[in-house]
């Protein structure tokens, strides 16, 4: 299993390594440290000036790879790769096609520009990418490993998709599932509605808890949680999260077949949430996580 980790000389760079680096602590998988460069300009001479630009950002792409490459902890297997492409997420999402030592691309992990926002390569990525992206919140520290899965699902249809991914990425990195749904009921929402759709939440996840604890090892509980609020951020700040845990959502209905297209409430979540969320995309079928 290889993770497509995009790195450029900025901080989301760095995040993006510290994050995959956590990723692969509990998955065992293979990083390629991917720095893009622009496709090259044509050039019919050596000695001309579009020659001499593209060797000189070449030398300094080389230099960030090298960069990025001595900030990847010693036990995390990793292979450095300069791509040439029309823009970074399409170098990202071709070397994911691309087969690798490492096996098949199973992720790509970049960092975002801002708590706030995500950026233009993020942007990119979570509107066409055929594989799970991963997100780094700003400034996200390393951790020794993913100690949980949280796994934002609705009552809406395609929801299985992402839990099944939840469901295997459990077992395979031996760590607990935790199941989210959030109720935002608005500021004007009565008490009674609040009740009402949280009853519906807590029996929708609690169903779906007892079926991913049978398909799940006995070390690796399952627990589920229900997030209230009159907005979706009061709804996720009243949360415990912790450092070390991921949060799991799919990629919306709008999304083509096996592609992603973040929805409202994914952005409004990856705003507040403090920890990296992956977005799975529509249709997914993982071999291994």
């Amino acid at each position: 299993m290889r993770y497509i980790v995009g790195y450029g000389p900025q901080q989301r760079g760095i995040d993006a390594i510290n994050l995959a680096s956590t990723l692969a602590r509990s998955s065992g998988a293979h990083l390629d440290l991917v720095v893009v460069l622009p496709d090259d300009t044509p050039t019919f001479h050596m000695y001309s000036p579009d020659h001499a630009y593209n060797t000189e950002l070449r030398r300094q792409a080389e230099e960030w790879l090298a960069d990025g490459l001595a900030q990847v902890p010693g036990d995390v297997a990793t292979e450095g790769h300069l791509v040439n492409a029309e823009s970074i997420s399409e170098g990202l999402m071709a070397k994911a096609d691309e087969p690798g030592e490492g096996g098949d691309a199973g992720m790509i992990v970049v960092g975002t520009s801002h708590h706030v926002r995500l950026g233009s390569i993020a942007d990119a990525l979570l509107h066409s990418a055929s594989v799970p992206v991963a997100l780094t919140p700003a400034e996200y520290e390393p951790q020794p490993a993913i100690t949980r899965i949280t796994c934002a699902t609705g009552v809406r249809e395609g929801h299985e998709v992402l839990v099944k991914f939840a469901i295997q990425a459990a077992c395979e990195w031996k760590v607990p599932l935790r199941l989210m749904s959030l109720v935002a009921v608005g500021e004007d929402g009565s008490e009674e509605r609040r009740r009402e759709w949280s009853e519906l939440a807590e029996l929708h996840i609690s169903t779906i808890a007892q079926k991913a604890q049978e398909q799940i090892p006995a070390e690796c509980p399952v627990t589920t949680v229900v997030g209230h609020g009159s907005t979706l951020p009061e709804a996720i700040n009243a949360l415990e999260i912790s450092p070390s845990e991921i949060v799991m959502v799919g990629s919306s209905r709008l999304a083509q077949p096996r592609r992603l297209f973040l929805g409202r409430t994914a952005t409004k979540m990856m705003r507040v949430l403090p920890v990296p969320m992956i977005v799975v995309p529509r249709d997914y079928d993982a071999g291994a996580v």
